[in-house]
């Protein structure tokens, strides 16, 4: 199998896994196994500004990767494609990191919407990033 496809399916599987996270809080949610808790804000803000900011530095991260690739090995293109691979999956890493971050904090405060919001903004970035091939 060529690495370009199996990167498409580690991506499609993190993607995934977002989903049923946010399946998980649903059904929680639903059930009302999901009892209000009552945290602190400072670390309730604190957490959910630690994953905008995996979700706003995964594309600086790919980028980052690249631009260093491309210094090292100029016009080595086996490189190159080995760089892009590496730098995609760290970046839908931070993307899956911060959805959940989100998961965490709806389980600890029992409301939802912050794995939604989470989830929903780290999916929306993985999509627009997606591998193709």
């Amino acid at each position: 199998m060529e690495p370009v496809r199996r990167l498409q399916i580690v991506c499609g599987a993190l993607a995934l896994s977002l989903v049923l996270m946010n399946v998980v809080i649903t059904f929680l949610w639903l059930s009302g196994s999901l009892p209000p808790k009552i945290l602190p804000e400072s670390e309730i803000l604190g957490t959910f500004a630690a994953a905008l900011v995996m979700l706003v530095a995964a594309p600086s991260v790919k980028r980052a990767i690249l631009k260093r690739t491309e210094a090292e090995f100029e016009g080595d293109r086996e490189r190159w494609i080995a760089a892009w691979i590496h730098g995609t999956f760290i970046a839908f890493v931070l993307r899956e990191g911060a959805g959940l971050l989100g998961f965490v904090l709806a389980l600890l405060t029992g409301n939802p919407w912050w794995s939604w919001a989470t989830g929903a903004a780290a999916l929306l970035a993985m999509f627009v990033d997606r591998p193709r091939g």
